[in-house]
């Protein structure tokens, strides 16, 4: 009987790392990425602990005064932006209810003591309790559901926000980074804006001047706008 020798495969040792996974391809260049990363540091550093109504004011502000001109100069800034949205896009997409709950309402920011003092909120919080012992996070779902459809106001802004402010610190970590990254996505639609300002300004123009051009070849009609295909069709076969 023939011996068939099986050479056996020596396994290595994996070095730490070898099954993390490939790191995505870096748009646009280095320097303007540094630059994206200042601009949202101040940003985020400026608005932090702050409510939504305020970080808005200060990211204005901000926006208005910081020297962005090298930022806005670099040629691949939008596609930079774009991809930095992105990510913070889904981060927040991927967040817990109790964390946009919390933002939602300012919870673990806002003062209570107004509204607790007429008793709204103590009336609120005895109707609801039954469903917050058994599911927090479907009674954040619930609250946000009607306070979505009919605004937030401020006696329902202060309810979301007892159920979803922090309880521990974790759960305040949580919520800060969450804010940090809405606050951070508020500052990079506000470049992103001025970034598209000028492509959106020469597509208009170039609309402008195609319409032009058309009417000048007679496809404008007297009533004003273009004639329509049927239109044309039409009066190509002489009906």
């Amino acid at each position: 009987m023939e011996i068939v020798h099986v050479k056996r495969k020596v396994v290595k040792n994996k070095k730490k790392g070898d099954n993390a996974q490939p790191q995505e391809p870096l748009i646009g260049s280095a320097a303007t990425h540094k630059l994206l990363r200042a601009y949202l540091h101040d940003a985020v550093a400026l608005t932090k602990g702050k409510s939504k109504g305020e970080a808005k004011r200060i990211l204005k502000d901000y926006f208005e005064k910081t020297d962005k001109k090298a930022l806005l100069e670099s040629a691949d800034a939008l596609d930079v932006v774009k991809a930095k949205e992105k990510k913070l896009e889904d981060k927040t997409a991927g967040a817990g209810l109790r964390e946009k709950a919390n933002y939602l309402s300012d919870a673990d920011i806002a003062n209570f003591s107004d509204i607790v003092a007429i008793g709204m909120t103590a009336v609120a919080i005895t109707m609801t309790a039954p469903l917050a012992s058994q599911n927090p996070s479907a009674l954040s779902s619930t609250l946000m559901t009607a306070l979505g459809a009919y605004g937030i106001t401020q006696v329902g802004k202060h309810v979301l926000g007892e159920f979803a402010a922090s309880k521990t610190p974790e759960e305040k970590k949580s919520a800060a980074e969450y804010a940090n990254a809405k606050h951070a996505l508020l500052a990079l639609k506000m470049l992103k804006k001025e970034l598209e300002a000028p492509v959106k300004a020469a597509e208009k123009a170039k609309r402008k001047e195609e319409v032009a051009q058309l009417f000048a070849a007679g496809y404008g009609q007297p009533s004003g706008g273009l004639i329509q295909a049927a239109t044309l069709r039409n009066q190509k076969a002489g009906r």
